[in-house]
């Protein structure tokens, strides 16, 4: 597909497929392509240093699994996460990936992982824990559940079998992006689950096209997501649009704004549960990159109270937003923090809040570095605009890896 700007044609990845009549793609003018094409740059150059993955990995024992809060009917139950070894996600190999995404260190790193394989980690869980326990099982594959290069058919049909002789198992969680979600294969899952309601989540990441695109290398517009959420709609499935906190190139207050915004969005379509994925630094990406230079700073616990309350003061009910802990399937370098002083207690408060969306959880709390170091950091500003502050940026960051050679 291509774009007319100012007389130049820009040629673009299609973000959907062309079944789309309505499909909507990031333009933007010339200098933003190039930032673009800086960025994607950066990312590929660091997904190569991750190498082949270790010849002692073993693709038939998952990565692990943990136990979180899930919503059923509009009551908190116990969720099981399951995090399967797959062979990673496809838009890494394409275009580097997203900007803060080091889950690619966890797979095969491109090497095929087979039907049999993905069937006896699913087993191996099975033999661990009760899944009857478990009212709302996700199903993860740091990658995208729907894409066939990444995971078999065969193995999400035979998943699925296993699944159907619990019956206390009510809801199935997956993820994938939205442009490697087939009709198809969205079916035959629904399908194989003999009833049970099944929910896709995608990184949505942010409504603002800049920050979705520039910064995050998201490769998709609003208008993809609303085609997406109309056909899932269409075929009974459910969606949760996953929103990134502090993408890389933001202020934080820029980036408080921008999650506000997104929740603003979501109602807007109809959405009353999204989930915050709160950005943690993780090896060998571009967030990895800025925060070894200065140049990064993940989100303070402050800012993630401030959007909860401002999300329920603006949407009430309308909006349940819930803050995914950020513990992954890769080790994290760092990740959203106050002074040190408070962190515990601001995340145990975020937790309880998590069960009921009920912001008093939040009353009472206070630390001097509230008022002092958090106000600063929420009106600090950057006079920039986006791609102009991200080419300075990957600029220095260009000059410090060349004169660390």
């Amino acid at each position: 597909m291509c774009a007319r700007v100012g007389g130049e044609i820009i040629i673009l990845e299609k973000a959907i497929p062309d079944t789309s009549s309505s499909a909507d793609v990031f333009t933007g003018v010339p200098s933003e392509h190039d930032v673009l094409n800086e960025v994607r740059a950066l990312a590929g150059e660091l997904r190569r240093q991750n190498g082949v993955a270790p010849q002692d990995l073993d693709f038939t024992i998952p990565i692990g699994w943990e136990e979180r809060v899930g919503y059923l009917d509009g009551q908190p139950v116990r969720r099981l996460i399951i995090f399967l070894r797959s062979t990673g996600c496809e838009w890494v190999e394409k275009t580097g990936g997203c900007t803060m995404c080091g889950f690619y260190c966890a797979t095969s790193r491109g090497r095929a992982v087979s039907a049999e394989e993905y069937i006896a980690q699913f087993e191996y869980v099975m033999d661990a824990v009760d899944l009857g326990d478990y009212p709302i099982i996700s199903i993860y594959n740091d990658g995208n559940l729907f894409n066939e290069h990444e995971m078999p058919v065969a193995a999400i049909e035979k998943i699925c079998s296993y699944i159907n002789n619990y019956q206390n198992i009510k809801k199935v969680v997956v993820e994938s992006r939205i442009d490697y979600s087939p009709d198809e294969h969205v079916l035959r899952m629904k399908k194989a689950l003999g009833g049970r309601q099944l929910e896709v989540a995608f990184g949505f990441e942010s409504a603002n096209p800049l920050v979705m695109n520039l910064c995050i290398n998201k490769g998709f517009s609003t208008n993809n997501f609303d085609h997406f959420h109309s056909r899932m709609q269409s075929m009974g499935v459910l969606t949760k649009p996953l929103l990134l906190v502090k993408p890389p190139f933001l202020t934080e207050a820029e980036a408080v704004r921008d999650i506000v915004e997104t929740v603003a969005y979501c109602v807007s379509k109809g959405i009353d549960y999204v989930d915050l994925e709160v950005t943690t630094v993780e090896k060998n990406t571009v967030v990895h990159e800025l925060w070894k230079n200065n140049l990064y700073r993940p989100s303070w616990l402050w800012s993630l109270v401030d959007i909860l309350q401002q999300c329920r003061e603006r949407f009430g009910d309308r909006a349940h937003v819930y803050v995914s802990p950020w513990t992954y399937s890769v080790e994290s370098l760092d990740w959203a923090r106050n002074c040190g002083k408070c962190d515990d207690e601001v995340i145990r408060a975020i937790d309880r809040y998590n069960c009921r969306f009920d912001v008093t959880e939040f009353d009472g709390l206070d630390c001097s570095c509230r008022d002092s170091e958090w106000k600063e950091a929420v009106t600090k500003a950057d006079p920039r605009k986006i791609p102009e502050r991200i080419r300075e940026q990957l600029a220095y960051v260009r000059s410090t890896r060349i004169s660390s050679l």
